[in-house]
């Protein structure tokens, strides 16, 4: 048994010292191998572990590296889908000013509107109406007054009193008002209703009224009267014959548009059309902006209360609420056919550039030909017509078609825009959210750029198909406009995209150089000294065999005191 082997203190000792150099040789060749000094937690826990986290990090960032590389790539792309587009817009901007350079030379007479005059022979100069022989009319008796009520075919109307409370501070002399003071008081009063039509004199005075809108829908009425009318400006005394016109579209072939209901039966001969528990309400659009809401419903309007309706009474309610509205009085009318049981709305204007679009309301639970709330299956949209000259039609047409292919491909750059599925310049929906790109700059993602993408199809940019061939120049004008209006946009957006580009560069740069320091830095808490360890492997050879010639010697001496012994 070892435990029965007896060994001398000095080859004890000789074995010990051997034992500590093999150990320390041991460690020396490992450093030398892995050239660092602590490799584990056992030589050197606080050094060890401060380098793992160190190399943890480092590692963190590193994987973050490929995901900033990406973006930078993405944002490229996208650069370079807004160069494209740019190119695209500027072809189109071209296209558009050669439409606009091309002449159409059709002949015709333009829209006018309704003109009413006094009838042949009653001048407020003094012919025909009871006037002076100077051309001044006396309203200074208590019932001396001459009134009537003007209005026209979209609801608006204005009672005209001349008398003398209406002279007593514009006239000089109200027993000698001339014309002109009574063309100011009439206009007075038909600009405090609305402006819908001025009065003016003709050559040989008469006395007459001019609506503000043009085209057929232009309707112009004067009526009324009664036993207090007793001065004549040109339209009788006493009750007056109601004398009306129409105005008169332009002769160039233009059409205004126009949207028709389907015919329902309730509001045709049947005129039982109810609405005493129902909401008809429809939603109108005036090309691709002003929209207003028509409320049909007794709520909103009294005269809908009934459960006889039919088409007339709700084109009424229509046109009241439209001539209420600033902004589409005088611009949109609503019309009728009893017999079929159809309700028509239409511009006043004609051209390409006219657009409308009739749907019914959220609230709609009574359908007058544009569908219910959320029937979208009747919704109604119209577009006007352009002249049709014979020259330049045709050049027009074909620039147009250019025009709306190289829309087109602005839509295809900007989805094509993309790079690894990433597209900032493209997105179905209008949540920017769906294109957004997330840019992480730390292990935590406490520091990152979002980087909001954009929708920069020909829609997206505010670019809309030419629907009219070019045929006015306001449709050509309107497109160079929105093509302005994109191509500032499209510079704005690569500014923005230049600076996100900057940002992800740097914060590339300083990942890369601190993923460097942490390097580093693990590195001189584990690191070995080569020239210390070589030094050590030397000295402990050195001392190894030392040791062995150590312990060969006292096994010497003991084989000395055996030869006595034999």
């Amino acid at each position: 048994m070892p435990s029965d082997i007896t060994l001398s203190a000095a080859t004890r000792q000789n074995l010990l010292s051997l034992q500590d150099t093999a150990s320390l040789l041991a460690t020396t060749q490992s450093r030398l191998a892995t050239q660092k000094k602590v490799n584990s937690a056992l030589d050197n826990p606080v050094n060890y572990f401060a380098a793992q986290s160190m190399t943890a990090r480092s590692a963190d960032l590193m994987s973050l590296l490929d995901g900033i590389s990406n973006g930078i790539q993405t944002i490229q792309a996208a650069n370079q889908g807004i160069t494209r587009i740019q190119g695209l817009v500027d072809s189109a901007k071209s296209a558009a000013q050669q439409a606009l350079a091309v002449q159409n030379t059709s002949s015709g007479s333009a829209a006018t509107g309704a003109v009413v005059a006094a009838a042949s022979g009653k001048s407020i100069l003094g012919g025909g109406t009871g006037a002076a022989a100077d051309g001044t009319h006396d309203y200074s008796g208590a019932t001396a007054a001459s009134i009537f009520t003007v209005s026209d075919g979209f609801g608006n109307s204005a009672t005209i009193t001349l008398d003398r409370a209406h002279f007593a501070q514009g006239a000089k002399d109200i027993s000698k008002v001339t014309s002109t003071e009574i063309l100011t008081q009439i206009n007075k009063q038909l600009s405090q209703a609305g402006g819908f039509a001025s009065a003016s004199l003709t050559n040989d005075g008469r006395l007459t009224f001019t609506s503000a809108v043009t085209g057929s829908d232009a309707k112009l009425t004067v009526a009324g009267g009664s036993a207090a009318n007793t001065v004549d400006v040109g339209f009788g005394a006493g009750a007056i014959t109601t004398v009306s016109a129409s105005g008169i579209d332009a002769t160039d072939g233009s059409a205004k548009a126009s949207v028709t209901g389907v015919a329902i039966a309730a509001l045709g001969t049947a005129s039982n059309f109810d609405l005493t528990s129902g909401d008809a309400s429809i939603t109108v659009q005036l090309g691709n902006g002003m929209t207003k809401t028509v409320n049909l419903s007794k709520s909103a309007d009294a005269t809908l209360g009934v459960a006889t309706l039919k088409a007339q009474d709700i084109a009424g309610a229509i046109n009241r609420q439209l001539n209420a509205d600033t902004g589409m009085a005088g611009k949109v009318i609503a019309t009728y056919d009893n017999a079929a049981g159809t309700v028509s709305l239409r511009t006043t204007s004609a051209g390409g550039d006219q657009k409308l679009t009739v749907t019914s309301a959220a609230a709609s639970t009574k359908d007058i030909g544009f569908g219910i709330g959320g029937d979208v299956a009747k919704a109604r949209t119209g577009s006007g017509a352009g002249a049709t000259a014979a020259n330049g039609t045709n050049q027009r047409a074909a620039l147009a078609q250019q025009f709306n292919e190289l829309l087109t491909q602005i839509t295809m750059a900007a989805q094509d825009a993309r790079f690894e599925g990433a597209n900032l310049l493209y997105r179905s929906g209008t949540d920017p959210r769906e294109n957004t790109l997330h840019m992480n700059f730390n292990e935590s993602d406490t520091s990152y750029l979002d980087i909001k993408g954009v929708k920069f199809d020909a829609a997206g940019l505010g670019i809309t198909q030419a629907t009219g061939n070019f045929a006015t120049n306001d449709e050509v004008k309107a497109a160079m406009s929105q093509l302005t209006n994109a191509s500032s946009t499209l510079r704005s957006q690569a500014s923005t995209f230049g600076s996100n580009l900057t940002v992800i560069q740097n914060r590339q740069t300083f990942t890369k150089n601190l993923i460097n320091i942490l390097d580093a830095g693990a590195s001189k808490l584990t690191i070995a000294d080569l020239n210390e360890e070589t030094a050590n492997q030397n000295a402990l050879s050195l001392r190894n065999s030392l040791g062995i010639s150590a312990l060969s010697l006292a096994n010497q001496a003991q084989q000395g005191i055996l030869q006595l012994l034999r």
